[in-house]
């Protein structure tokens, strides 16, 4: 990730929050010389900064900032959104060895509307823009993560911070996405209500899965590779989507796109990580069938953000044209 300098930034409030946290939150007593700040151009929604400090013993540490203050993009729920993240690193990574960011506090203030997550900072390039030799490693990455997890069921039910992915989640975006169809055109709410109604065995399936941790957005600009420290380390970032549910569901957003052959070989290196934890996972053939469960789930969530993200009708039209042919595909390859 390359930065550059932050334009409109209180750099003063932000040493002076950051300033007395430092030595609590990294165990060092040194005396700070020099706080500075700078942008990430591939900051999506939120602002977020790489904050570098240098000690007065000359080392440097540096720490990734995430602002939850500000979003450029609309977002729906978005303090559950923040306290969600939060207590992912703090209460469930931290002690985690699958490649997350460290976790080194947060400074949540409503009163002021600052809402700072502070974390390692990470040195490396999402997957999305590598070329396909890193998307093993992700994929087996995704299933280290998916594994690690998988044997903590009791512990992932009491985090109520996490999303369930219970069939009342799943039919719930139905229900959004028919909404905010019905407000474009009732044309295209029909066609949309022709593929709810196939909707129940997909539903059943997508929620029999055993459940582990899942990162529940975890689309590839979500995973980290070519880290400069550890080439490789996978790491997997943004967790506000968090959830207990199907680690298919994972692999299908970071999948998304791919066809035999290549979707073969990388759920080989997803199964190889994961398998190698306790952890029960379909067949081959099933995950992929599965997968296609899970791809047509997203065509739903999209659709049910249509009026959140303004969604023209052509748009819509070509998301139901990959529901119908989804659809489709579970339908003829029903289990």
């Amino acid at each position: 990730m390359n930065a550059v300098m932050a334009t409109g930034t209180d750099e003063g409030t932000m040493r002076e929050r950051l300033e007395p946290l430092i030595p609590a939150m990294l165990g060092w007593g040194e005396e700070i010389m020099d706080i500075r700040l700078s942008r990430f151009k591939l900051s999506t929604s939120y602002n977020t900064y790489l904050v570098t400090i240098r000690l007065i013993t000359g080392d440097e540490l540096k720490i990734f900032l995430k602002d939850f203050g500000f979003s450029v993009r609309p977002k729906d729920s978005p303090k559950q959104r923040r306290e969600r993240e939060l207590r992912v690193y703090r209460d469930l990574l931290a002690e985690a060895e699958i490649g997350a960011a460290r976790y080194y506090g947060s400074i949540m203030d409503e009163s002021q509307g600052r809402f700072w997550l502070l974390l390692e900072f990470v040195d490396g390039s999402p997957v999305a823009y590598c070329d396909i030799e890193y998307w093993a490693p992700a994929a087996g990455g995704l299933g280290r993560m998916h594994g690690y997890f998988a044997q903590q069921g009791a512990r992932l039910r009491a985090c109520d911070f996490l999303i369930r992915h219970n069939a009342d989640f799943f039919w719930a975006k139905t229900g959004l996405a028919l909404h905010n169809v019905s407000q474009i055109s009732s044309q295209l709410a029909d066609r949309l209500a022709n593929i709810i109604d196939r909707y129940a065995p997909i539903v059943d399936i997508m929620t029999s899965q055993p459940p582990t941790l899942i990162h529940g957005g975890c689309r590839p600009t979500n995973i980290l590779v070519k880290v400069a420290s550890d080439p490789s380390r996978v790491c997997v970032i943004d967790w506000e989507e968090a959830a207990f549910g199907s680690p298919l569901y994972d692999v299908a957003y970071l999948l998304d796109g791919f066809e035999s052959p290549t979707l073969d070989r990388l759920l080989d290196a997803y199964r190889r990580e994961a398998l190698a934890f306790d952890i029960s996972l379909p067949s081959e053939e099933d995950m992929k069938y599965i997968v296609s469960c899970f791809r047509l789930h997203m065509v739903m969530n999209s659709l049910s953000q249509a009026a959140l993200k303004g969604y023209k009708e052509k748009g819509i039209v070509k998301l139901l044209d990959m529901g119908d042919r989804l659809s489709c595909v579970v339908a003829g390859q029903a289990r």
